[in-house]
């Protein structure tokens, strides 16, 4: 007699129903002008940023080294404070370009008026009155910090990955074509952090390039910070 799944026969067996589960993986939460695909909107990004720098105290951290033709050319970190209207940098080299013979420069500015402090190697200083900060490139307003992070994000074509924490990392897997402050260059190496508003906590960049027609390498580090800042007047400003 043929026994049939489900009925009293000897030798039949019962199979438990199969459900079919789908996990759906957590969107990501991307800044302003990113998608999965990579920057599609450099302008949205770098203003999120400068809007972000805009309505909060911060602080900046800058690690720049230059190498000429394989040898140390300049090197320095500086640190800039913004609060309100009021900045202030501090910057100390390690080596200066040819034909500098200072050590550090220190910078303060209100809304209207900046003075810069060059000490010199025998410890001498020289102070200068600029306009504000805007007309010395010792350090970038808001709107110029979203114009320099927009010659670097908005150059080619960058990988998109989701952090530990929620935020955003940028990465050119091939070179890119940029516009420095030496002029036209080539990464070798590009990068950055950036939350989901769009403020950028950290990019770090190396590039090539040409100082006095010689070739260089160029890599710059810079930190962003939010939060209370105090910058206080100093006396030879």
């Amino acid at each position: 007699m043929l026994a049939l799944a489900g009925c009293g026969g000897t030798g039949g067996s019962t199979t438990a129903p199969t459900t079919n589960t789908t996990t759906t993986q957590a969107s990501v939460d991307y800044p302003p002008g990113v998608t999965a695909a990579g920057v599609e909107s450099g302008f949205d990004l770098t203003d999120a940023h400068a809007e972000a720098l805009r309505t909060s105290d911060y602080e900046v951290t800058e690690i720049t080294s230059v190498r000429v033709n394989g040898s140390g050319y300049e090197a320095y970190m500086q640190t800039t404070k913004a609060s309100g209207d009021t900045l202030s940098a501090s910057r100390g080299y390690s080596a200066t370009p040819p034909g500098n013979d200072y050590s550090s420069v220190a910078f303060w500015s209100n809304a209207t008026t900046g003075t810069v402090q060059y000490t010199h190697d025998d410890g001498n200083t020289t102070t200068a009155t600029v306009g504000g900060p805007g007309d010395t490139d010792l350090v970038r307003t808001p709107d110029q910090w979203s114009e320099y992070l927009y010659t670097l994000l908005a150059a080619g074509q960058l990988e998109v990955s989701e952090t530990d924490d929620g935020n955003v990392e940028l990465r050119a897997t091939d070179a890119v074509n940029v516009s420095t402050e030496y002029g036209e260059a080539a990464t070798e190496t590009l990068s950055a952090t950036v939350t989901p508003n769009g403020f950028v906590t950290d990019i770090s960049v190396s590039y090539t390039t040409t100082i006095d027609g010689e070739p260089a390498t160029v890599s710059k580090q810079f930190t962003f910070e939010r939060g209370d800042v105090t910058v206080t007047k100093p006396a030879w400003a």
